[in-house]
């Protein structure tokens, strides 16, 4: 529905559909799944579903808006391959020269590292790399 009526769905409605639209890449620009842009538009059912449930899967929209942050801290994905996605960005730009992204580089790998998505070996040469 362009406009859902939040009277006659659930919280567990919410769950599959954010769940449909994860394995889908419904969400995501030219439903392509390596993307990183959502489709986003000003509606009503953009605003109050869609939205938090791209916020909540990949914790940041769009470009050039950085992740979420509460209380000064970073707030990274759980997703493997978002993180994987986000980590490739970080390291081109700080092969590039921008030295402020190296706490997020460090939070990404440590996160890859704790999900089994990363050798530790991998990780340390990382890290002298950066």
């Amino acid at each position: 529905m362009k406009n859902p009526d939040i009277n006659i769905y659930t919280e567990n409605d919410r769950a599959e559909y954010a769940e449909i639209l994860e394995q889908t890449s419904a969400m995501k620009h030219g439903n392509n799944p390596a993307s990183n842009k959502p489709k986003s538009s000003g509606g009503l059912k953009y605003k109050t579903i869609i939205k938090p449930i791209w916020e909540n899967l990949y914790g940041y929209i769009g470009k050039g808006k950085g992740l979420k942050s509460t209380n000064g801290s970073i707030v990274i994905p759980s997703d493997p391959h978002a993180l994987s996605d986000r980590l490739e960005i970080l390291l081109a730009s700080h092969e590039a020269g921008n030295t402020g992204v190296r706490n997020e580089i460090i939070s990404i790998c440590d996160e890859l590292l704790r999900q089994g998505e990363m050798k530790k070996s991998d990780y340390k040469k990382l890290m002298l790399l950066i």
